[in-house]
């Protein structure tokens, strides 16, 4: 199967490791800071690259510095996801699951089933320790910890506590001098875990509230910075370099000429802080170059080379569009069902704190919800591989769905003012379009009145009282004439340009809708006929 050279919004995963460069120095100092204490906090800003960081770099690295049978420590990756009342599992029950996952009880621990009565993160881990006496505890996107309740937050705290820094509990210990010597000896064995929390730079002042039991979290911290110009270009320059059979990439090897390279880092660069060196965002960089990495797959890079002149005047559009060139990639009815889905279920906006984040939503209950609109769970697989969304393991033998990633979130939001005011200004017009409807419905009603006039001239008074009721109507429609005629033209040109935009897009049905729409105003108007004509050979085409 065929691969890209860069992810773009997709954080890189362990099989990336081969494309993941610039970050070589900060791979290797996390882990020897990983390797010198129980405890390690990885902190720094949405979009620097942390869960790569993990993924490609540190994981791989402490396989490498551990792969000794005695040295080897068994790596557990958790992601809590946002807490949902009545659907999620608290926070030591999700790490359960996952240690559950990766190993099996050893059977040479099986007596502390009678002795430990209370099932602790350190009897559990103590009854893995046959199998595996050292692991490492990756906490990654642990912002979403706080989202649980209190209640759960001070027991995973205190049991974390206990399983980092306790040998062995006090109750354990009087109750194991009953036992046989090698029970014994079994429960003084050193079961070695470390510990890495990562989490976004503006929540670090959450992690205080466990200073408590965890004294070291508030000082055992690594932040990742922003890439230096010097790691940007490994960045961009590495990946293009390598020849395509050597990952099975989409593309043959390209490169980027000096010039490219210096305004791609001038741009990437915009946006400093005066006398502050921020760096450069991992985010955006694979995103630009996730695009330029397109160009050369349609083949419109002559040489393979890239210039200024093949993104210089669109590289604002770049980032800034791509939320919609992503839903652009899905079918129609695919993308309405993902932009609904997204919006309403996957990102929490506070209009008074101005508060945005993501949601982590069990896949079933996406499915259910948004099931009137088509969306099942290969709809949801779609939203995956097209790098929308991300899915993880739940704990409860399922998945959960959220935006792929923090930089989605402004762009979702923007799309999703522009749709309800989209909506809103579509409903208005079908007011008014209701409201001109009834009106040429008292035009019929006058040439009633009026054929009933004619008929009659036999009875004078009757007459008279009709044409006072027909003059009274006749006035009516003049009026209603006159706002038609005054709304007509401009509420056709705003059905006819909406039209034209999902013509282009090649959504027809939509299409024929704001054109027929149109017609309803000017019933006469040959250039709208024309459009509805083109709709349904389209349509009849396709």
């Amino acid at each position: 199967m065929q691969k890209k050279r860069y992810p773009g919004v997709r954080p890189f995963e362990a099989d990336d490791k081969a494309l993941f460069f610039g970050r070589e120095r900060d791979v290797r100092d996390l882990s020897v800071l990983m390797a010198l204490e129980k405890l390690v906090v990885l902190f720094g800003k949405s979009g620097y690259g942390k869960s790569s960081l993990i993924n490609a770099g540190l994981l791989p690295e402490w396989a490498k510095m551990t792969n000794s049978k005695e040295a080897k420590f068994l790596p557990i990756v958790v992601r809590l996801g946002s807490f949902v009342e009545g659907l999620s599992l608290s926070p030591t029950e999700i790490l359960l699951a996952r240690l559950s996952e990766k190993t099996p009880d050893s059977p040479a621990s099986a007596f502390l089933e009678t002795l430990m009565p209370e099932r602790t993160l350190w009897y559990h881990f103590k009854r893995k320790s046959g199998n595996h006496a050292r692991f490492l505890l990756v906490f990654d996107q642990f912002e979403e910890f706080f989202t649980y309740p209190i209640g759960f937050q001070e027991n995973f705290v205190a049991q974390l506590a206990d399983l980092l820094y306790a040998d062995q509990p006090q109750s354990v210990w009087e109750a194991s001098l009953h036992l046989e010597k090698d029970q014994r000896h079994m429960l003084a064995e050193p079961m070695e875990v470390k510990v890495l929390f990562s989490i976004r730079a503006d929540r670090m002042s959450r992690l205080d509230s466990m200073k408590g039991k965890l004294p070291a979290i508030l000082n055992k911290r690594f932040e990742l910075k922003g890439l230096s110009e010097e790691q940007a270009q490994e960045a961009i320059l590495k990946p293009a370099a390598l020849p395509m059979e050597a990952g099975g990439y989409d593309t043959p090897a390209f490169r980027y000429s000096p010039e490219a390279m210096h305004l791609i880092l001038q741009k990437l660069g915009e946006g400093k802080q005066t006398g502050q060196a921020q760096g450069i965002e991992a985010f955006q960089l694979q995103i630009l170059c996730e695009y330029l990495e397109g160009e050369v797959a349609a083949g419109r890079i002559p040489g393979n080379c890239i210039e200024p002149v093949h993104f210089a005047n669109k590289i604002n559009d770049i980032y800034e569009g791509y939320y919609q060139r992503l839903l652009n990639k899905l079918p129609p009815k695919t993308a309405r069902a993902a932009q609904r889905l997204i919006e309403e279920s996957l990102i929490f906006n506070d209009e008074k704190t101005g508060e945005s984040r993501r949601l982590s939503v069990d896949s079933d209950v996406l499915a259910q919800r948004y099931a009137s609109a088509g969306v099942t769970h290969e709809t949801l697989q779609q939203l995956e591989n097209a790098f929308l969304l991300r899915r993880e393991a739940n704990g409860m033998g399922g998945f959960s769905y959220e935006v792929s990633h923090d930089t989605l979130v402004a762009p979702i939001l923007r799309l999703k003012a522009e749709r309800l005011s989209s909506e809103k200004r579509r409903r208005m017009l079908a007011f008014v379009g209701a409201t001109l409807l009834a009106l040429a419905g008292v035009v019929i009603v006058v040439v009633y009145v009026l054929a009933l006039r004619n008929e009659a001239v036999e009875n004078e008074k009757k007459a008279l009282e009709n044409e006072k009721k027909a003059l009274n109507a006749l006035y009516q429609v003049e009026q209603a004439q006159a706002k038609i005629k005054l709304l007509a033209p401009t509420v056709v040109s705003r059905f006819l340009d909406r039209g034209d935009t999902y013509f282009k897009s090649e959504d027809f049905d939509l299409a024929k809708s704001e054109y027929e729409t149109a017609l309803t105003f000017e019933p006469e108007n040959a250039e709208v006929k024309k459009k509805i004509e083109d709709c349904n050979t389209r349509m009849r085409k396709k």
